[in-house]
């Protein structure tokens, strides 16, 4: 993989950890641009399901995502991204695709289109990018590694605050125990625990670790 062209930021973590919410508010302090790369792998789920494609059916779902027209670019210091000129963002945060993004976020196919998309959208602009893998298979040559978690019970409860239904720790067991770009924690990331902190508080450890690493902001 080539370098990107900018800085980035890659902040990975458990489902519910508080990511989106510590990711963007890390950007804003930054003047980065925010990518949610869950919101991908979301949409991926999205369009899969509205074809009634069988989410366990790897050939399947391959064929349908190597022949769909997928694009990622960023507008307005936003990420857009639309699958056949459909924009799946507005639908996923739905409980169906709660229930089945981990099944198509395992496919290899799915992986590979995304995160080659995903290190393009570096060479665009400074980002702060959050997911599962960015530290350890989109980024990981990036310094610049968070890693957030927080106690299940807390996850869940954040979840049914949010009005979503989401099974916190089958998810986790999915993401961890694929074969393809498991959920794990980077050696060298900062792990920070949102149940004990603050979203201003782990901004701010966050910005200390950066300048710590030679970051100037």
């Amino acid at each position: 993989m080539s370098q990107p062209n900018h800085p980035v930021i890659a902040i990975d973590g458990t489902a519910a950890s508080g990511k989106s919410t510590f990711a963007r508010s890390l950007a804003q302090s930054l003047g980065y641009v925010y990518v949610n790369t869950g919101a991908m792998y979301r949409g991926v789920t999205w369009y899969l399901q509205q074809r009634e494609i069988d989410l366990g059916d790897l050939i399947t779902v391959s064929r349908e995502i190597e022949g769909a027209a997928i694009e990622s670019r960023l507008e307005n210091g936003e990420l857009v991204f639309q699958i056949d000129g459909l924009n799946p963002l507005p639908h996923v945060r739905e409980d169906k695709i709660n229930a089945g993004v981990s099944l198509a976020a395992q496919v290899p196919a799915v992986r590979k289109l995304l995160v080659a998309q995903q290190q393009d959208l570096a060479r665009l602009a400074p980002v702060v990018m959050e997911g599962r893998d960015i530290g350890t298979v989109v980024f990981p040559q990036t310094p610049y590694k968070f890693f957030l978690d927080a106690d299940a019970d807390i996850r869940a409860q954040r979840r049914t605050q949010q009005g979503e239904k989401d099974v916190i720790e089958k998810r986790d067991k999915l993401d961890q125990q694929r074969q393809h770009s498991p959920l794990t924690c980077a050696p060298d990331a900062l792990r920070l625990d949102s149940g004990r902190h603050t979203v201003e508080e782990l901004v701010a450890m966050a910005l200390q670790h950066l300048a710590s690493q030679g970051m100037k902001y």
